[in-house]
């Protein structure tokens, strides 16, 4: 079987417009595992578009050559509704324009649909089967909810799900569940991942959690355990973190991650150790700006911080007088917003502890 390239039509906000976005399938269906990746749900996080783009070229070639034994599917760019949204120069790909929703939050919780129709002795295609019949039983009218739809029906078919994104200013870190520990591990040895943060739900159903979440809660619906799909999501750095170079390593990386789940023909090399071991979501420290004003940093992620390490400090405009930001607790810096303009409470920098001193939805807006 060659590459198939599937494009989905998905209507605009008014009559006569709509958007396509193409998802590229190599393998066979029903043989190894199935891998779903995908890049750009929030539409200006780019650095996963350019890398998937990448990897489709690789995985056509290693396709003509037999080496594909498995099935993947491929979605370099997930959200040309959120590629449109320019206002006077400038983009907006994170939010909706239209209902203000998060691209990447509220996909549904399809548990108690999918309960009604199994038993304790289904199994994992069987719930796959069943979690899409649920889904396309949903209405979706508006074109966001058309969009996470279609999204989430490849996804839910899928052994393994990868949501690329990136972070403002970032190394590269991933997301991921409790339950898959191990297997976010050999991700991040195979990546290099800075950090990798785990928790048992993370709140608001962002893409990779609501996969697994709708698994869970069938597990408490129907009191037995699941073969849980394995979804994470791999943040690449910053949001200008997009190099041929960086896309190159980042592809080798992958690539070698793929032969070793077994979709990919050829020799196994383990993963190489993670720099850093996984800590709790709930462990990270968020460094909030105490009142509005011009942000200047004296720390890059990327270090490892003790309690009281300054990282830099807010200067007031108006008389400059300095705050210091200071990290309460220590830890390993990963990640910080490239605005240098805060507002009173905006989000400013992240350091992943051991400790767990968060709770609710664990993610930022």
């Amino acid at each position: 079987m060659i590459m198939h390239i599937q494009k989905h039509t998905l209507p605009g906000v008014m009559p006569g417009t709509h958007h396509v976005l193409n998802s590229y399938h190599f393998g066979e269906a029903g043989r190894g595992p199935h891998v779903y990746l995908q890049a750009g749900l929030h539409a200006d996080e780019l650095p996963g578009v350019v890398l998937l783009h990448r990897l489709c070229r690789r995985l056509e070639a290693l396709e003509s050559e037999g080496c594909i034994r498995g099935q993947l599917t491929v979605v370099p760019m997930a959200n040309p509704q959120g590629m449109t949204q320019h206002l006077q120069g400038q983009h907006s790909g994170r939010f909706d324009g239209v209902s203000a929703e998060n691209f990447n939050r509220s996909y549904p919780d399809l548990s108690a649909a999918a309960a009604a129709q199994l038993d304790a002795s289904a199994d994992a295609e069987k719930v796959r089967g069943v979690l899409r019949q649920a889904l396309a039983a949903r209405p979706a009218g508006s074109s966001i909810e058309v969009l996470r739809h279609t999204l989430f029906d490849m996804a839910l078919a899928a052994d393994v799900v990868l949501d690329v994104h990136c972070d403002s200013e970032a190394v590269l870190h991933l997301y991921g569940n409790n339950r898959h520990q191990a297997a976010a591990g050999e991700l991040a040895g195979f990546l290099q991942a800075g950090a990798t943060l785990l928790c048992d739900e993370a709140g608001g159903m962002s893409f990779d959690d609501a996969v697994v979440q709708n698994w869970r809660r069938l597990e408490d619906r129907l009191g037995v355990t699941l073969d849980i799909p394995l979804a994470l999501t791999l943040e690449l750095r910053g949001v200008a973190d997009i190099e041929d170079r960086l896309a190159a390593r980042d592809e080798g990386a992958l690539l070698a991650w793929l032969s070793w789940i077994g979709v990919l023909a050829g020799e196994k090399v383990a993963p190489p150790q993670a720099p850093q071991a996984a800590t709790p979501l709930a462990g990270v420290e968020v460094i909030v700006a105490p009142h509005g004003g011009v942000v200047v940093y004296q720390g890059a992620p990327g270090q490892r911080l003790v309690a009281g390490t300054r990282i830099g400090y807010l200067l007031n405009p108006l008389d400059g007088s300095q705050t210091p930001l200071l990290s309460q607790h220590g830890g390993y810096f990963y990640a910080r917003v490239a605005n240098r303009l805060a507002t009173a409470g905006a989000e400013l920098a992240f350091i992943a502890g051991s400790g767990c001193w968060r709770e609710g939805d664990l993610l930022s807006a």
